[in-house]
């Protein structure tokens, strides 16, 4: 009895120990986890802007980097809690925390375009619905990011 309490013990031990350190590995730091992703959403447009025309249209490539920033997009809304604006190295404007439904509705729409552009099989479906995603990623931009400082 003695010895399966203490391998309970020890399993119950082990098992808080890995929740932990998951909690803590999952934490991160809100403003650079939102940089990296911006960056990462930024990289993709670039590439898809690539691929934008009939001579150098591919479809897995444009369904691969639409899924990205399908996926980024629904990333973010979990990147900016309360507070995280006071970050020195943060370039998000304090509105976001303002009008947080309607940062997180723009998300939304960016990641409802992005999947429907990943989806298109031709050069000429693609490149309005990859200029749909430009400009919901710059509606946003123009509101809820501070100009940089020159």
């Amino acid at each position: 009895m003695k010895r399966s309490h203490i391998v309970w013990t020890a399993v119950a031990g082990v098992g808080l120990a890995l929740g932990v350190t998951c909690a803590a590995v999952s934490a991160g730091n809100p403003v650079e986890d939102r940089q990296a992703t911006m960056k990462s959403v930024g990289q993709s447009m670039k590439e898809a802007a690539g691929i934008n025309s009939p001579a150098t249209f591919d479809a897995a490539k444009a369904k691969t980097l639409m899924d990205t920033v399908a996926a980024d997009a629904k990333k973010l809304h979990g990147l900016y809690p309360a507070g995280s604006d006071k970050d020195a190295k943060s370039a998000a404007d304090p509105k976001i925390w303002e009008n947080k439904a309607d940062f997180d509705k723009r998300l939304t729409e960016m990641a409802t375009l992005a999947t429907a552009a990943g989806k298109t099989t031709s050069a000429d479906t693609f490149k309005p619905a990859f200029a749909a995603v430009g400009a919901t990623c710059k509606s946003c931009h123009d509101v809820y990011r501070m100009k940089k400082k020159s």
